[in-house]
This record gives structure tokens, C-alpha cells and sequence, in this order.
């Protein structure tokens, strides 16, 4: 398909269809557009209330990008080779609170040897078996229902306090806060969430596990018995494989470098854009945590549901 600017129009004519029940591929064959545009408008829209994203905040002095991040940028390379640098650039704004042009972005990408050529020969080495595999898992009529409800998955995320500051124009006093998240969603939304001050450990995350998530968990078969987990190294210690045997609930392991698996992975874009919209209530709480706790019921459940049918889990 040829290049072409495509007005916000016909952007906003393509989303009104989809929410009126056209699928994805009937308005890409009414307006001559490919479903990754599709899904993009609509994360555009969700984040921003129109389909064109407005211009980029990211401003100001280039700051370096730490280790993690490049290995959260390396694993968007995995998932699709062919993203834009300034994708990217929100992705790790979103996701990670690093604020950084795109000229230098791209110097720092280059420097640790991150180049377009490199990432899409890794993206061919990536495990497509499988991720068939998995695929082909979580739509065993065998095993699972196809209405989504016997998944939760869990999955971190972190805030950093200079970023919902930085959206109203002022700093706050002293070393900002750096908060960590580990929440975890069913269809029906958000149905644990433990935020802390500073980082998240293999002990903690256990902990969250155990007094958080298990009591909201049943059996396998029944409903929200079967736990999605990455690859992050604290998931994986026979000590929780142990608990979560005991009490009879199923774990799958994504496949490496497969974030569109990941329903909860969505959530996250959008719990983080009603973060910058409000981020005067987190910077003004006298209790930063309970109001992040507080703002995750931005996650509907017709929202979480549209998230697990989009990677797949229902069928």
C-alpha cells in the first residue's frame, strides 16, 4: 500500500464504524486501510480524546536511558521491527517516564547497537513456533472456554513522580517518587493492585501473589484460575510454582518477547494517559499510593474484556 496522509475525517468515520460493530477487516476494505492504523487511531483516540496525537511534550535536555529501558525498547523491536522512533518514544514515556527527543533517542539506540538491521534480524530469530504454540493453548476448545474468564494476568509497571509534575508546569520539592506497580486483571478489570515506594523485589512480588492475588483465584477449570506470567526473573521461583499448586491454579509463561499476549499490557497506556490527565491529584494527595490505587478504576471492565479478545484469549 502507498503512503498517503489520511484525514482525521476518515479517521473518525473508521472508529465510529468499528464502534458500531463493523469488524476491522470490513473498514479496511471500506476506507483502504490496514488494521495496525485501525488499532492505533483507537489507542490515539483513548489516550488523547481525538484520532491525531498532538504534538510531542518531549522536550529539553536528552537524558541517558538506563539499562531496563533499553531492554524494554529491544523487546518492542521483537514484537514489531517496523515501529517508528517516535512510537517508541511514547511507549517509554508511557511505560517507563523517560522523557527524551528523537534525535537522541536514536543516538543512544545506535550507540548500544540497537540499529533497525540488528533488531529486525533478532525479530526473525524470535521463537514464532511458540508463540503458535501458545497461541494455539489459550484456544483449546479442550481446555479453556474461549469466554476469556478463567485468565488473570499480572504484570509491573512504574510512575515517576517528575512526569505527572512536568504535565502541570512545576517540580515538585525535593527527590521526586518513584513508584512500583504490580496489578493484576481478569475480563472484569483490575482485581489486584500493590504499589510501593521505589522498586518491587522477588519478595514482594510473592507476597502480592499470595495475600493479594490467590484469594481473588479459584481452581482450574473454574473462572480466574489460570495465571499469565512473562518471563521477568522474579515470576519464576518453585516456591510460588509450589503455592500456586497447592491451591490448584493453572500458569502459563508467555512466550519470550511477546508483549501482544499480554492483555494487561494495554491497561497500562491507558491507566498511564488518565495519570498525565490527573496527574495534579497524585502530586497534591497527602497519600500518593492510595491515590494511585484509587485512579486504576479508570480500567473498566468492557475495557479489560476488548483487551484479552485482542490477544487472543477470547474466541
Amino acid at each position: 500500500m502507498v503512503n498517503r496522509r489520511i484525514s482525521s475525517d476518515l479517521k473518525e468515520r473508521a472508529l465510529i464504524l468499528w464502534e458500531a460493530g463493523w469488524s476491522p477487516e470490513d473498514i479496511r476494505y471500506a476506507f483502504n486501510v490496514s488494521p495496525r492504523s485501525l488499532y492505533r487511531w483507537r489507542t490515539i483516540f483513548e489516550e488523547f480524546g481525538t484520532v491525531t496525537k498532538p504534538p510531542s511534550p518531549l522536550r529539553g535536555r536528552d537524558r541517558i536511558i538506563s539499562l531496563g529501558v533499553l531492554d524494554a525498547a529491544k523487546e518492542i523491536f521483537f514484537h514489531d521491527p517496523s515501529v517508528m522512533l517516535d512510537e517508541l518514544q511514547w511507549h517509554l514515556a508511557i511505560h517507563h517516564d523517560v522523557a527524551i527527543s528523537i534525535s537522541a533517542l536514536q543516538a543512544t539506540l545506535v550507540r548500544a547497537g540497537l540499529t533497525r538491521k540488528m533488531m529486525q534480524k533478532i525479530a526473525k530469530e524470535r521463537n514464532e513456533a511458540g508463540r503458535d504454540d501458545y497461541r494455539a493453548c489459550i484456544r483449546d476448545p479442550d481446555t479453556f472456554s474461549g469466554t476469556g474468564l478463567e485468565f488473570v494476568t499480572v504484570d509491573e509497571s512504574s510512575k515517576d513522580e517528575r512526569t505527572l509534575a512536568r504535565h502541570y508546569g512545576r517540580s515538585p520539592i525535593g527527590q521526586p517518587a518513584i513508584y512500583s506497580a504490580s496489578i493484576s486483571m481478569s475480563v472484569r478489570g483490575y482485581i489486584a493492585m500493590r504499589i510501593v515506594e521505589g522498586s518491587m523485589d522477588a519478595f514482594e512480588f510473592f507476597d502480592f501473589i499470595v495475600e493479594d492475588v490467590i484469594p481473588e483465584m479459584n481452581p482450574y477449570p473454574d473462572v480466574q484460575s489460570v495465571l499469565v506470567l512473562d518471563n521477568c526473573r522474579i515470576h519464576h521461583t518453585d516456591l510460588l510454582q509450589e503455592v500456586l499448586n497447592e491451591n490448584g491454579i493453572m500458569v502459563l509463561y508467555l512466550p519470550p518477547y511477546s508483549p501482544d499476549l499480554n492483555p494487561i499490557e494495554e491497561s497500562f497506556s491507558t491507566w498511564k494517559a488518565y495519570l498525565r490527565r490527573h496527574g495534579e491529584i497524585i502530586h497534591e494527595s497527602e497519600d500518593p499510593i492510595a491515590a494511585l490505587l484509587e485512579s486504576t478504576s479508570c480500567i473498566t471492565p468492557e475495557m479489560a474484556e476488548g483487551w484479552f479478545r485482542h490477544a487472543g484469549y477470547i474466541w
